[in-house]
């Protein structure tokens, strides 16, 4: 009998305490838990690295989107016009990585916070830090490797002897003996992660705001740890706030959007925010949909010749006593566009459905992978296809980048420019798949080998399990 009460009471309370708690406590088995319904960072990341290649693409073959008009004086075209420009104009996707890098990296530790293990989210932040730089450098250093190993077959040739301005500008021209080039490589190496530099890959440079931004992130953890949730709030305000008013370079795309995404993995477990979402659905939309068109078109600021449009040029005006002055007036429109746009989609369950659709959960997958090549291979692979493998004929001199000269080897005709563009998109994602199930897996596994090794044991504690096969590092926390 005296077991049997016991039993009885144990039932009772096992049963009442977990619907009261489980959502203060980030329980991941919880219905809504926020650790158990990030599909929608997955599918928002999908969208990033797409943009980022669509971005490219027009840099390379149409700069002119970069502006709200081709001449002073011209008719808008449509990929012009406020919003329809976002995908070509760039900035977003790397605003949006930054974002996602401050979001997922706080969500398991606030977690273990919350809940009062502050051990535990202490201990979770120790690992993370340790691990996010060889599962950022070693995939970049091995993109590095190909790029190099390209560059001394000739690959970028072709980049350098084109029409295309920007091809020329990012394809590397050899030094004048292969020892020079081992030097040229191991500089490379030094600055891609110093001053973020990197000759064999334009685009390897926000590889090294990310890693400080991840690092950021770690550090307010760290000194907010204990801090209850309201004050928590009040300095990732305040944290913005300084990042906003701070005029350094790049401050807006990368340090103000890591800790606005602390402050929205934060808010992910507040019952009331979850709540107000749930009993407020038409007052939700009648923000939402505002919120998402405004910052739209405030991300939709040209990065070229905005004086060229009146929407533009009114923007323009407005930026001296919106942003501190000698700034990029195009990226600090863009993040405060993104962040509008961001807590619009997570106030919206119903986007975060469509975003965890499988085809943005597996670009998703893919979108670091994609990141890290589809820069070779469009100064390579897709400026073969437009302008020919060997890039013959030509007579003028190598090294060339006077960009009056007039006998650049020609883009060739609209049919076959329509028909690689698809195709080479098709390869790089292709690439990345077989990079995500290779290359990551391998790069993880070695994060994973340097952790054991490097990392204290407590007697008795098990052996941690390998680190996910991922290829997404702003994800793994």
């Amino acid at each position: 009998m005296p077991f049997f009460r016991s039993s009885h009471l144990y039932t009772r309370l096992r049963d009442k305490i977990p619907t009261s708690l489980q959502w203060q406590q980030g329980d991941s088995a919880a219905k809504g838990d926020p650790r158990k319904s990030v599909k929608w960072i997955d599918g928002l990341r999908g969208i990033a690295s797409f943009l980022v290649v669509l971005t490219h693409l027009a840099r390379a073959w149409d700069y002119d989107l970069f502006s709200p008009r081709d001449t002073e004086d011209a008719t808008p075209r449509i990929l012009q016009w406020p919003i329809l420009r976002i995908p070509w104009q760039g900035r977003v996707g790397v605003t949006i990585f930054a974002f996602l890098t401050g979001y997922v990296c706080a969500l398991k530790p606030i977690k273990q916070s919350r809940s009062g293990d502050k051990g535990a989210a202490l201990t979770t932040v120790a690992k993370s830090a340790f691990r996010r730089p060889p599962r950022l450098i070693l995939p970049a250093t091995i993109a590095l490797l190909i790029s190099w190993v390209v560059a001394q077959f000739g690959g970028f040739i072709v980049a350098n002897r084109s029409d295309c301005w920007w091809c020329r500008y990012a394809a590397p021209e050899l030094e004048d003996s292969f020892w020079k080039e081992v030097v040229r490589l191991g500089g490379n190496f030094l600055s891609t992660w110093t001053t973020g530099y990197m000759a064999y890959d334009d685009h390897q440079w926000a590889l090294l705001p990310l890693l400080m931004s991840s690092m950021l992130v770690y550090i307010m953890l760290v000194a907010t740890v204990f801090m209850r949730f309201k004050y928590r709030m009040l300095v990732y305000v305040g944290m913005m706030l300084y990042f906003h008013q701070d005029a350094a370079k790049n401050t807006e795309t990368f340090q103000l959007q890591a800790i606005y995404g602390m402050l929205l993995s934060d808010l992910s477990y507040d019952t009331t925010l979850k709540t107000w979402v749930q009993e407020h659905r038409y007052l939700r939309k009648a923000i939402t949909f505002p919120l998402a068109i405004l910052g739209l078109l405030i991300a939709s600021y040209p990065g070229e010749n905005p004086e060229w449009a009146t929407w533009s040029n009114v923007m323009f005006k407005a930026a001296t006593y919106i942003f501190p002055p000698d700034v990029n007036i195009g990226k600090r429109y863009t993040a405060i566009g993104v962040d509008m746009i961001i807590l619009a989609i997570y106030l919206s369950p119903t986007t975060k459905d469509v975003l965890a659709n499988r085809l943005l959960l597996w670009l998703g997958k893919q979108s670091f992978a994609v990141y890290l090549i589809h820069g070779t291979m469009l100064r390579v692979v897709l400026c073969w296809m437009l302008y020919g493998i060997t890039g013959q004929p030509w007579d003028g001199p190598e090294g060339a980048t006077d960009d009056i000269r007039d006998d650049w080897l020609p883009l060739r005709s609209p049919w076959v420019v329509g028909v690689s563009i698809p195709i080479w998109i098709g390869l790089v994602y292709a690439c990345a798949t077989a990079w995500t199930a290779y290359v990551d897996t391998f790069c993880a596994r070695m994060t994973a080998k340097i952790e054991k090794a490097v990392f204290v044991r407590n007697e008795g504690e098990k052996e941690s399990l390998p680190l996910p096969a991922t290829s997404i590092p702003m994800q793994t926390a």
